[in-house]
């Protein structure tokens, strides 16, 4: 998810309340960690991005960190099997700071720079094969890497508060401005507004399609935006939605919902 500035911290705020996190020092719990950035799914894992480190949930409320390298994470995707991830180092740690850009070859076990260093904290970060879009929260700028970020170009400040980007062409994306939906085929340097008349607050593009909450639904396009079905429906608002071609989680409330049928059912995570 690419959050502009002034959503960044409501969003941060909102998940604090909905999932009862505290301010203990030790994390091995939701309820246990001081700051939770996003949750994300890789694979057929959820990671939650925490102040503390990286975490896998392997229960309802229980966590186990993944690697040794606690910093701060604060922006992470993957592409296909690498992690990407950017951020804080964490106290005592000898990460630079800000970390710029690290990668992970081993699940999050270990971290290497891949570029950035000291420059740039990323606060999120999408991908896809080997496009990459970071939102820089010292600039305020939307920056865009075609090469897995080893270089980068700014393209201005950041407008999006959520980009999916195509699993297949390179430069395609879809983003979220305003609850409404842009498609750019040349990695933003030009958008065309994709009518509808839904309000989309989280997307998401996988292989088997393309995936939006809207209001206490999720929808999926497969024709790239143009016409959507609806998928499920939940008991309250929706959250934070993030997917992979193997899981799909979505966020109500406290509650956290995962499909492993590409969100025709789900259930909530015990």
């Amino acid at each position: 998810m690419v959050i502009k500035k002034n959503k960044r911290s409501a969003l941060f705020v909102a998940i604090v309340i909905l999932l009862g996190f505290t301010n203990n020092a030790s994390a091995s719990t939701l309820d246990s960690v001081s700051h939770i950035h996003h949750i994300k799914v890789v694979e057929k894992k959820v990671l939650v991005l925490t102040h503390e480190g990286l975490f896998e949930l392997v229960g309802k409320s229980e966590m186990k960190l993944v690697g040794k390298d606690k910093f701060d994470v604060m922006g992470f995707t993957n592409l296909g099997k690498i992690l990407v991830a950017s951020g804080h180092p964490s106290q005592g740690s000898k990460m630079p700071n800000p970390i710029g850009l690290v990668k992970s070859l081993d699940g999050g076990s270990t971290w290497k720079t891949v570029s950035l260093i000291g420059k740039v904290d990323f606060h999120s970060l999408e991908g896809a094969g080997s496009d990459l879009y970071g939102a820089d929260s010292q600039t305020g700028n939307l920056m865009y890497s075609a090469d897995s970020g080893k270089s980068w170009r700014s393209l201005g400040t950041n407008i999006f508060t959520d980009i999916a980007v195509s699993p297949n062409m390179p430069a395609m994306a879809i983003a979220i401005n305003n609850s409404e939906l842009l498609l750019t085929k040349n990695a933003f340097k030009s958008t065309t507004k994709i009518k509808n008349a839904l309000k989309f607050s989280q997307i998401e593009w996988r292989n088997s399609g393309l995936y939006a909450l809207s209001g206490s639904a999720l929808y999926k396009s497969t024709n790239s935006g143009k016409t959507w079905t609806k998928l499920s429906t939940f008991k309250g608002v929706t959250g934070i939605l993030s997917a992979s071609d193997q899981l799909m989680l979505v966020t109500v409330g406290s509650d956290i919902y995962t499909s492993s049928n590409a969100g025709k059912k789900f259930k909530i995570v015990s």
